[in-house]
Order: structure tokens, then C-alpha cells, then sequence
């Protein structure tokens, strides 16, 4: 599972009772509330692109060994790692890898090791950068940029188990990392711990209010846990941000369904689809919206439209109330 296409770039699609009655009897139920599709396309990969930042403006400027150095060797190997930081501040993972390799053959430093692992996850070598990361812990034990590109690097193999370990371990040292918490958040929610991962979210907030997409996904956590109001003040943000976020609109508007602020939810579903004319799941959303005010004809419209569109789950819809 890649965390840049997958875990952040979700939306929802509410499964809403076909009649207002019945919506009323479905918000008592959680599960009968909300299911999750992944979106069909990627709405902007905000954790590359933090990370791609977090190199420019953090990773790369840490210095060779934190202390003056004399030895002819370690300074050979210094001015070596100082050309491959230069490239993997430029975006030059690979140039960045050659010289870190090079350093590392002629003198053994953590620092060398850690950045030659992040080098080797930006480019989506995760085998090694976990072996170059577990080298720099076993020179420095608690350094919590090795945790970091440990536990990312883990998440993408699918370790879950050992990322959150790793993660926490980093979150433990260095408290300051709005990528990190990200990442948290996404185990959080495949172990569907919504509490966990609204409070990591939380966290990015406070760390960097304009992480991408992070509003979305916040809102969402609120959506779970049935906080509906504060669902659609995220949603909010997430707008004022990008107001052609075609994902907010839509989450927006599943929000609104539960509070049974239909009209809006239609305007905010009619946004969504005017953005992005191939959104099944606003189309599905958007009949379940109609049904509820009593159009049937128009809500069987969209869920066909929905349903060509390949969601499959409006075929009941459709089976159930369309003629």
C-alpha cells in the first residue's frame, strides 16, 4: 500500500437510508453511518511533497559528525557527504546516494548512514534504506531522524507494526514532526482507532497548518466518531485552502446529510461534480441526497450515472428504487 496514493487521499461516501425516517434510525448506528473509498486519483501526494520539503529544509543541512575534525580520512569523507547533501537538497536522491556511498567507504558515520537511507526512500529503495537506517541506530541509538526514515520506510513494506514502533520511537525524541504524526495517523486508521488518529492529526495542525490535505482528512476522523458539526468546520479550512478541493465538497456534503441539511448538501455535491465530472462517489451521494427530498427520478439518474462511472455499490440503489 503506498501512503501517497492511498491512506490521505480518501473520501466519503455515506451510506444513507432511503428515506428520512430511516435517516434518522441510521445515525444511531456507526457502521451504518459511513464507508471509505480510496479516490480515483491522486488529489496531490501531500506526504511526497512534504517530505520533498522536509529535505530541502531540514534533512539535508545536518552536518557530517557535530564536532570539529582533524583526521585527514574523516575530513576526505566530510567534504564528500557535504557534495551529497547538496544533491539531495536539489532533488538529486541518486547523486545524493553515489556520495554518501563514497563517504561511507572511506570513513563509517551515522549521520552519512541515516541520510544515505533517506536518500535511498525518496526514491523507493525501502529495503535500504531500513538497513542504512538500522546502521546509523546502532552508532547512535536514539537518533530520531533514523526512527523516522525507519518507520516511513517499514510503512511502505507494509510492517505496520514495526513503523509504529519506529514512529513513536522518533515522536518520543524529537516532538516535532508534522510528517511523522501523519504517518501515524494512517495506522491509527487502518487499526480503525479514529480517536488515535484524529489526535496525531491534531498534532500536524499545531505543527504546520497548511500540511496538505490535512483538513480533509481530519474532517473525516471527526466523521467516524460522529462528530458531524465539527466535521464541516474542517471541511471549511480544507476550502478556504483549495477551494477547488473536490473532496471536501463531497465529505462536506456527507456531513451535512447526517445533520439533514439536505439543501446544502446538494449545493455542496453539485460543486463537486461540476469540479470533477467523473466523481462516482458525489453522483451516489447526490441521488442518496434526492431520495431523501423526495426525487426519486433524479436520484435514480445520478446513481446511473454513478453506477456507469464503475461504483458498484449503486446497483442496489438502483435495483431497489428505480424503475
Amino acid at each position: 500500500m503506498n501512503l501517497f496514493k492511498i491512506i490521505f487521499a480518501f473520501v466519503l461516501s455515506v451510506t444513507f437510508a432511503a428515506s428520512y425516517g430511516q435517516a434518522q434510525q441510521a445515525v444511531q448506528s456507526q457502521k451504518k453511518v459511513v464507508k471509505i473509498n480510496a479516490v480515483k486519483q491522486d488529489t496531490g501526494n501531500p506526504n511526497k511533497n512534504q517530505l520533498k520539503k522536509y529535505s530541502k529544509d531540514e534533512l539535508y543541512n545536518i552536518i557530517f559528525p557535530p564536532k570539529k575534525i582533524t583526521d585527514p580520512k574523516e575530513i576526505q569523507a566530510m567534504e564528500i557527504f557535504n557534495e551529497g547533501s547538496k544533491k539531495g537538497k536539489s532533488g538529486d536522491y541518486q547523486g545524493a546516494i553515489n556520495d554518501y556511498t563514497r563517504s561511507l567507504n572511506i570513513f563509517k558515520n551515522a549521520n552519512s548512514y541515516m541520510k544515505r537511507g533517506y536518500s535511498y526512500m525518496m526514491i523507493g529503495n525501502y529495503t535500504a534504506a531500513i538497513a542504512d537506517a538500522t546502521e546509523a541506530l546502532k552508532m547512535e541509538p536514539a537518533y530520531a531522524k533514523a526512527f523516522f526514515v525507519r518507520g516511513v520506510s517499514r510503512f511502505e513494506t507494509r510492517d505496520y507494526a514495526g513503523a509504529e514502533q519506529d514512529l513513536n520511537y522518533s515522536l518520543d525524541i524529537e516532538h516535532t514532526n508534522p510528517i511523522a504524526f501523519n504517518y501515524m495517523a494512517a495506522i491509527k486508521f487502518m487499526k480503525q482507532d479514529y480517536k488515535g488518529a484524529l489526535a496525531n492529526y491534531d498534532e500536524v495542525v499545531r505543527l504546520d497548518t497548511k500540511y496538505q490535505d490535512i483538513y480533509t482528512n481530519r474532517g473525516m476522523m471527526r466523521h467516524y466518531l460522529q462528530d458531524f458539526s465539527g466535521a464541516i468546520q474542517d471541511y471549511n479550512e480544507a476550502l478556504k485552502i483549495n477551494p477547488n478541493n473536490v473532496s471536501a465538497y463531497n465529505n462536506r456534503a456527507a456531513a451535512k446529510m447526517m445533520l439533514k441539511d439536505f439543501p446544502n448538501a446538494l449545493t455542496d455535491l453539485n460543486k463537486a461534480i461540476n469540479l470533477k465530472k467523473d466523481y462516482a462517489d458525489a453522483y451516489d451521494n447526490r441521488g442518496r441526497v434526492k431520495q431523501a427530498m423526495g426525487d426519486t427520478k433524479g436520484a435514480c439518474e445520478d446513481w446511473n450515472t454513478a453506477y456507469s462511472l464503475g461504483l458498484d455499490a449503486s446497483k442496489n440503489l438502483i435495483i431497489k428504487f428505480c424503475k
